[in-house]
């Protein structure tokens, strides 16, 4: 395992998989605007010239605005690796989930084999038959997996672009659901995954979950992301996303939650998505986020 460098380097990605602008591509912005960047001390080099612009669904795979999203994606891909080669730790600011795609093909070109902690609120393993929306964020971490159309499980070489044996999903609690849409089962198709649910987590402990999940990938493969997605948070500690649902985390679960993967020298960037500024009007949800993140993150 090699040490990372402690600071981050700021980036934004104001994207939103909709291809509608619903307002969630406005987090970068409304982070900033908060103190996120000023409060960290971080190096900011703006906004990535991303957008998925076109809101149809592609017939063929199922996915909305899949050209933009390839562009995007490969794009992002462009940008964590210039970052990484500069001996950089990137902090993206979301953005969407569907931001981890051009994340994990820069993760392997510049690393090869790289880890992924995955917090989520979703397992976000539907494909382009079995998705409700045709968002990419809601299949993401299936396309990093290798279930998904060529143009994006193979942006970096042959899939997947993160092997399952080096990712942790931490605090779904969709899994009902999406069995009953008839997602594939992340069980069955990439069983080397490791999956705690919000129940799994409370019943371990959020610090020893954490400190488990830090202590394997920082020894196999050495190194890994950390992915934040606000829904992880109870729609009643959080409404401002998009997808709100009952059963998640509150605020301070959360910081414990996160603090183990975030001090860990193992640690090579993160992102985080998800928050909506537009359904947070006077700024009350992003300054809460931005606290947590500076509590985590200095």
């Amino acid at each position: 395992m090699v040490t990372q460098p402690k600071q981050f380097t700021v980036l934004g990605v104001p994207i939103d998989s909709s291809g509608r602008s619903t307002g969630v591509e406005r987090l970068p912005a409304a982070l900033r605007e908060a103190g996120l960047v000023r409060r960290l001390g971080a190096e900011d080099l703006g906004d990535l010239p991303v957008a998925i612009d076109d809101p149809e669904r592609d017939p063929a795979t199922g996915i909305i605005g899949f050209e933009s999203l390839r562009a995007a994606s490969a794009e992002i891909q462009r940008g964590v690796v210039q970052l990484l080669a500069d001996g950089r730790r990137p902090l993206l600011l979301g953005g969407d989930c569907t931001l981890l795609i051009g994340v994990a093909a820069a993760l392997k070109e510049h690393f090869g084999p790289a880890g992924l902690a995955f917090i989520d609120g979703h397992l976000d393993f539907y494909d382009g038959r079995s998705s409700p929306t045709g968002e990419t964020a809601d299949m993401e971490l299936a396309i990093l997996n290798g279930l998904g159309p060529a143009g994006l499980i193979d942006l970096t070489g042959p899939p997947p672009l993160v092997a399952a044996e080096h990712v942790a999903v931490l605090g779904y609690r969709d899994g009902e659901q999406a069995q009953r849409d008839g997602a594939p089962d992340p069980a069955a198709v990439a069983p080397a995954m490791t999956l705690y649910d919000v129940g799994a987590m409370r019943q371990q402990g959020m610090v020893k979950t954490a400190q488990a999940v830090a202590t394997r990938l920082a020894a196999n493969p050495g190194r890994f992301w950390l992915h934040l997605d606000f829904d992880v948070l109870d729609q009643a500690e959080l409404p401002a996303v998009d997808y709100p649902m009952p059963g998640g985390l509150k605020w301070g679960e959360l910081a414990t939650l996160l603090l183990p993967l975030a001090r860990s020298p193992a640690l090579i960037g993160a992102d985080v998505t998800i928050l909506n500024p537009a359904l947070d009007p006077d700024g009350t949800y992003t300054g809460r986020a931005v606290n947590l993140l500076c509590d985590v993150f200095m």
